[in-house]
Order: structure tokens, then C-alpha cells, then sequence
């Protein structure tokens, strides 16, 4: 009867376990990225667009920290919303890396982020950090650009979170030289359950090669509607229909989309529906 009790008690105490989610939040901040990773008791904000609609959207959510705030690179619609975040909530760690950049919203965020209490530290590629069963590893850059003086979406910080078998590619702006790199070095490792197209979705990014290497279930892009660059570019959507079997979304037609997860299955949810065309007619597996 002990035995059989103990047994119980193992099988619940792993149920428990198992029912655990990660929220992955694709926030609409319009034209812009902001990503939140949540679970019950961490939260880690990628990127706060340009305007306060992130830092709304935590208190909405009422999260009152962040274990963890990523900015990937120093253009104004990833780091233009992190003084009102640093305002709105208590952020423990900030990763940035380290490239300096000559605009007034640049040095709102230094300024924001000096007067925080965060930590800071330049990731590169190979370093992780684990927040419970969540996962965040760095797969790009090689090293702190803080001496670089090339392209801003160079040196973007590239993520890949791992929450048992889900996955995610967070790519920030990272262009295709980058993808190549992450191609050569990654290999198979780079496949992800969900991947965010870099650059909004536009054709510097999201080669052939990148989406087949990747093998992604489910794609998102972070775009503002009827946006001035013309974001996602329609040849890029046209390659994730005939190079993957993706389902796909984008924060233009369908809102803030949440994907939840409890490191098995994972269930999408848009804040609203929209067909995008064309539809995927195409494996990665299979090509």
C-alpha cells in the first residue's frame, strides 16, 4: 500500500511538472519587436519596439520584473520602449552587445539602463542561461561588438530558447551573411519548433537555405500594418510557403500572438484571425 501510495505521489508530482507552460509572447508593438518569454516564475523581455506599448503590456500581464532583458542591436524599433520598461518594471540582468550607436533614443537607453539596478553583460555565442526548465542560448555574436563599427544587424544578438522539446529562433534583424554564419557553425542544430523571421520579415533575410536549415513549425514575423518598408516582403513569405510547412503569422494581421507550450505540445494563439497567402506547399524535410 506504501509503495503503491509513493507511486501516486511520483506520477502527480511529474503531471505537475509537465503542466508547467511557457508563454512565448510576440507582442504587436507595430513596426518594431518585443518578445516575452513567460513562465510561472520567470519572465524575460527580447526587444521593446520603439514606443511604451511593451512596457504596457507587462503591467497588463502584471509581471513586476524581469529576470532577463535582451536588446539585440541599437536600432530605435528594438530599444526604443526599454526606458518605459525600466520605469514599469524591476529588471535584474540587461544583455546588450555592447555596440555603440549616435542616436538620441540610443542614449535614452543607456541613460535608462544606468539608472537601473540591472546587471549588465555583452553575450556571446555559446554562453546560456536557464531560468527553471527555460533555456536561453547565444548563437550569435562571436564576441562583444563594442569595437565594431560595421552594420548595426551585424552583431545582432541571436537566441535560441529551449523549453524541453520546444523551440524557438529569436533572430532579431540578423541578415542573411548572418544566417550563412549560423548555418555553417549550427547545422542541425539550429532546427526550432518556431522561428521569428529576422528583419521583419524583410528580404535582407530569410534565405532558402536559413528556412530549410531551420525546419520550423510555425513562423512569425513582427511587422506594423501598411509599414513604410513594405515589411514582410512578399518574396520571403513566398519562400516559407515553398521551403517549409509552416504555419504562419505576423503581428501586422493577427495581433499579439501567444504561442503556449508545456515543452511538449504547444498551441498558437493570435489575438485575432487573418488568412496570409500563399499557403505552405512545401516540406523542408523533403527538399
Amino acid at each position: 500500500m506504501l509503495v503503491l501510495l509513493l507511486l501516486c505521489l511520483q506520477l502527480a508530482a511529474g503531471h505537475e511538472l509537465l503542466a508547467e507552460t511557457l508563454r512565448v509572447h510576440f507582442i504587436d508593438v507595430g513596426q518594431g519587436d518585443a518578445i516575452l518569454l513567460e513562465t510561472d516564475e520567470h519572465a524575460v523581455l527580447v526587444d521593446a519596439g520603439e514606443s511604451e506599448r511593451a512596457a504596457r503590456y507587462l503591467s497588463e500581464l502584471e509581471i513586476h520584473r524581469l529576470d532577463l532583458a535582451v536588446a539585440t542591436h541599437a536600432h530605435a524599433d528594438h530599444i526604443g520602449g526599454f526606458p518605459a520598461v525600466f520605469d514599469t518594471v524591476e529588471v535584474r540582468r540587461l544583455w546588450y552587445n555592447g555596440q555603440e550607436h549616435t542616436t538620441v533614443t540610443f542614449e535614452r537607453f543607456l541613460d535608462a539602463a544606468l539608472a537601473s539596478e540591472a546587471s549588465y553583460h555583452e553575450p556571446v555565442r555559446g554562453e546560456e542561461i536557464a531560468f527553471g526548465r527555460l533555456t536561453i542560448e547565444v548563437l550569435h555574436p562571436e564576441h562583444s561588438a563594442a569595437e565594431s563599427e560595421g552594420h548595426l544587424h551585424d552583431e545582432n544578438i541571436v537566441l535560441r530558447v529551449r523549453y524541453g522539446e520546444f523551440s524557438a529562433l529569436l533572430t532579431g534583424d540578423a541578415e542573411q551573411s548572418v544566417e550563412h554564419e549560423l548555418r555553417e557553425r549550427e547545422g542541425l542544430a539550429m532546427r526550432s519548433t518556431v522561428l521569428k523571421l529576422g528583419h521583419h520579415g524583410s528580404d535582407t533575410s530569410s534565405s532558402r537555405e536559413f528556412l530549410k536549415a531551420v525546419c520550423p513549425a510555425v513562423v512569425v514575423y513582427q511587422a506594423g500594418r501598411d509599414n513604410p518598408y513594405g515589411h514582410p516582403h512578399a518574396e520571403v513569405l513566398e519562400r516559407v510557403a515553398a521551403f517549409t510547412e509552416a504555419e504562419l503569422f505576423g503581428t501586422d494581421r493577427h495581433g499579439t500572438v501567444v504561442i503556449e507550450t508545456d515543452g511538449v505540445d504547444y498551441e498558437v494563439i493570435p489575438e485575432r484571425e487573418e488568412a496570409i497567402e500563399p499557403k505552405p506547399s512545401a516540406s523542408c524535410e523533403s527538399l
